[in-house]
């Protein structure tokens, strides 16, 4: 297409070369054929006035168009009144875009919005009101086309940040906050999401939410799974979207009811979730069929409150890359790139997130972003993203510089989260995809977040709700994962692979259920970390899967009420036991305790610092166990030496064991003990 060159007014003119441009224009460095360059109109407003972006006077006489590269120099503020369109839009330093608070808008561009100066659409305290709503639509693009901004260096487990200059590319087309940038966009006031106080399903259009504020008749929502595991594989993708009818409170009524069943309680575990995905102030690409996407840079600020988020985050097909990570490199619906402290101030609140291809929330080397009640819904990759990966330092680093610090993800909901397709005869590779990739530097981490219905569509490796990467957390000692949930995840609720020194606080009131494989796969090498009052039921494999051994006498659990755990295998010499303190035993299994039943190969089985052999030691103090289930069942392990410490034991099944006593394989004849057929061990009362 060849674009619209219109000629500027003497004025206009004027305005702009005492301006200058923009070195980081639409264009890329200044290019005069890229978007925005020096011969675009540039908008010409009378000193201390606004004028509206449809007035052709605003361009100089000629009205902007699909074909028109415009500017807004400093000191200029051009209002969105009207159905506005332009195929780029520069807002240099010092320039405005603003949104009308009383008419309904829309600003269509077929390229890039660069922002260096201010883009409004409404802030906490001038929002666009309910009843006008303000859109900013991108449209023309291709997702196949994004070149993206790779790193100098590939490779790794996960997301990796590797330092990257950041330039605008033309053909990316986006919204880029660049320079000293200003995006602010505040709708009506609306709650995200919730849980379900009181369930709806087939037959049934009512359901009751904990926080239904500002919803209402006409939004769009969608209600996630909540079948218990032995309903199906199918369970993990029973979502349901849907209309309002009618809001009453916290109860809403939608226009025809959900097709699956979602539980609901006050007080109880197993209830689904709602989000509300509508909002009057909205950032979209035109339709489902190509995305845009919004990065943040340099000294770039986003405060985004009440804003939807739609159709943005473009994935090339068949492009996922080593590691289940996914191409255009650093292109999501909003990524903060490589800020440091210049991002403090950002923040996104109440958003909807949802329909793209590729993340919903990315945070790299960027940090002091408030990011809390944020609904993300369907998209793949990493959901929300707190990532960085120092890889020269190998797996006990300490590094802490690229870590985003004082970034704590509160009350987000990442929510059907896919897995994106690898060149490898375009198959689905989900190695270690996760919805919420939680572990940062200090100040990090996520509270009162639920993961759900992640790997909907993959079935492979180690696909989890919340993931904590092996070679990138920063070790924090100041970090909070507290009061999360994750739930119908096709892997594990939380994948912990992390190795590290550092004491953190314990992991409190945490719950993962109904998930394929383990509710916690705990691993990788050696750490210190304590979950307090975890609830861990109805997961595929096992309630907990230990990898990881202590690096001291911090208990693994204390407190908390679990299906059962399974001792996997070890990679290091364990030098301390494993404690689980006051653990609760539900008895839906009919197991309570059990590990991997394998002879060693190619060590001393005999040797109990055999590091081919390794001996596995537990301590369990005061654990409580139902009727009906067998609390340990020893068997077969690597190191004949494996030690299983029981403390405070009391079972109605068993009640003439004593309160205190140690276990072994059975062919490990400790004096005064005796082999015990009901645990498969040799029984030594202490």
């Amino acid at each position: 297409m060849v674009r619209t060159r219109l000629a500027l007014s003497l004025v206009a003119a004027a305005v702009f070369a005492a301006c200058g441009s923009s070195g980081n224009g639409p264009g890329g460095s200044g290019d005069p054929g890229g978007s925005g360059g020096p011969d675009g109109p540039t908008a010409d407003c009378p000193d201390g006035e606004s004028c509206s972006f449809c007035d052709a006077a605003t361009w100089g006489g000629a009205p902007s168009g699909a074909d028109t590269d415009v500017v807004i120099p400093s000191g200029k503020v051009v209002v969105v009144d009207c159905p506005a369109e332009a195929h780029t839009i520069l807002v240099q330093a010092g320039g405005t875009l603003r949104a009308s608070r009383e008419a309904s808008a829309t600003l269509t561009l077929h390229g890039n919005l660069v922002v260096e100066g201010t883009v409004d659409y409404g802030t906490p305290d001038d929002r666009v009101p309910d009843g006008v709503t303000a859109e900013i639509i991108f449209t023309g693009m291709h997702d196949e086309d994004y070149a993206g901004t790779p790193s100098a260096v590939e490779g790794g487990d996960g997301p990796q940040s590797v330092d990257t200059p950041i330039s605008v590319v033309d053909g990316d087309v986006g919204l880029w906050v660049m320079g000293a940038g200003r995006l602010l966009a505040a709708g009506a006031p609306k709650r995200a999401w919730g849980k379900l106080v009181e369930g709806a399903g087939d037959g049934d259009a009512v359901f009751t939410v904990d926080d239904a504020s500002g919803w209402k008749a006409g939004d769009r929502v969608v209600l996630t799974p909540s079948a218990p595991l032995a309903g199906g594989d199918e369970a993990v993708d029973q979502f349901d979207e849907g209309t309002i009818a009618a809001v009453d409170g916290n109860e809403v009524t939608l226009a025809q009811a959900p097709a699956f069943t979602h539980d609901g309680c006050s007080d109880c575990l197993r209830r689904a979730e709602a989000a509300n995905l509508s909002r009057n102030v909205v950032i979209r690409s035109a339709d489902d069929t190509a995305h845009a996407h919004i990065l943040v840079a340099e000294q770039g600020h986003v405060q985004l409150d009440s804003v939807e988020l739609r159709w943005l985050g473009p994935l090339i097909p068949c492009s996922g890359g080593a590691e289940g990570t996914a191409l255009p490199a650093r292109r999501a619906p909003l990524w903060f790139h490589q800020q440091k402290d210049a991002s403090a101030g950002s923040f996104v609140r109440h958003a909807a997130i949802w329909g793209g291809e590729l993340h919903f929330i990315m945070v790299e080397q960027s940090n002091d972003i408030e990011i809390s009640d944020v609904a993300g819904y369907d998209t793949e990759g990493v959901g929300f993203g707190l990532f960085y990966d120092n890889g020269a330092c190998g797996t006990f680093c300490d590094d802490r510089e690229k870590a985003p610090s004082g970034v704590l993800l509160d009350h987000v909901l990442a929510a059907r989260v896919g897995i994106p397709e690898r060149v490898d005869g375009c198959i689905r590779v989900d190695h270690r995809m996760t919805g919420i990739a939680v572990s940062g530097g200090e100040g990090s981490g996520a509270r009162d977040s639920v993961a759900v219905g992640v790997g909907y569509d993959g079935t492979g490796e180690d696909v989890s709700g919340f993931g904590w990467q092996e070679g990138g957390s920063g070790r924090p000692a100041d970090f909070v994962f507290d009061g999360n949930v994750a739930h119908h995840v096709r892997g594990h609720g939380a994948m912990i692979w992390h190795n590290i020194e550092v004491a953190q606080p314990s992991y409190r009131d945490n719950a993962f259920w109904s998930n394929g494989h383990y509710g916690v796969l705990w691993g990788a090498y050696v750490n210190p970390l304590l979950f307090a009052d975890v609830v861990a039921v109805d997961n595929g494999l096992a309630s907990i899967g230990v990898k990881a051994i202590p690096l001291d006498d911090t208990a693994r659990m204390q407190g908390g009420t679990v299906d059962d755990i399974k001792i996997l295998a070890y990679v290091f010499i364990q030098e301390k036991p494993a404690i689980f303190d006051h653990v609760t035993f539900t008895g839906d299994r009919p197991v309570a305790v059990t590990q991997l039943h394998e002879a060693c190969d190619g060590g001393d089985e005999e040797d109990p610092a055999d590091p081919d052999c390794l001996r596995v030691w537990l301590r369990f103090v005061d654990p409580v166990f139902p009727p009906g289930v067998l609390p340990f069942d020893f068997g077969q392990t690597f190191n004949r030496y494996s030690t299983w410490e029981v403390r405070g034991f009391s079972s109605p099944d068993f009640p003439d064991l004593p309160a205190d006593f140690d276990l072994y394989r059975a062919d490990n004849e400790v004096e005064g003990g005796a082999y015990f057929a009901p645990f498969d061990a040799w029984l030594v009362p202490r």
